[in-house]
């Protein structure tokens, strides 16, 4: 077999592997981090109903100073979440889990997006995780002014 085609089938297995291996990674994923992600990929595509499963009735989005509430079950929300979003990690006090740092998102509020590092806080019952909080810091400079 030619160097040529042992190349051409290397990269069509890998290429092959690699979604099933993302897949088994996001499966493998503890669970508060798995209801983190579900709740903001629901939340970046307003996929109201999955919303509902992972967030708490009434959840508080701040951004910087200023305070929103995102509602899943009445599919209300003043503020919108922009994908892509990168970079969870767990936030714990001892062994308690106390939510979840995002390195990166995105959020906008009628015009105006803000894009930086925010905090997902989570609330434990009954085994299950259920967001309850958004908060951003100040608004970052790379923030698109309203137009």
């Amino acid at each position: 077999m030619s160097l040529r085609r042992a190349t051409i089938l290397t990269i069509l297995a890998v290429s092959t592997l690699l979604p099933a291996l993302a897949v088994r990674a996001q499966e493998q994923a503890p669970p508060h981090i798995r209801r983190a992600q579900t709740f903001l990929v629901a939340w970046g595509h307003q996929k109201w109903d999955e919303l509902k499963s992972v967030a708490a009735v009434q959840v508080t989005v701040k951004v910087g100073d200023k305070v929103f509430e995102l509602e899943p079950a009445a599919q209300k929300s003043e503020v919108t979440l922009v994908l892509p979003f990168r970079g969870l990690s767990t936030i714990r006090e001892g062994e308690t889990v106390k939510g979840i740092t995002v390195a990166e998102v995105g959020l906008k509020v009628g015009e105006s997006e803000t894009r930086g590092p925010a905090t997902i806080t989570l609330k434990e019952q009954d085994g299950e995780f259920w967001v309850t909080g958004v908060s951003t810091g100040a608004p970052q400079a790379g923030e698109k002014p309203p137009q």
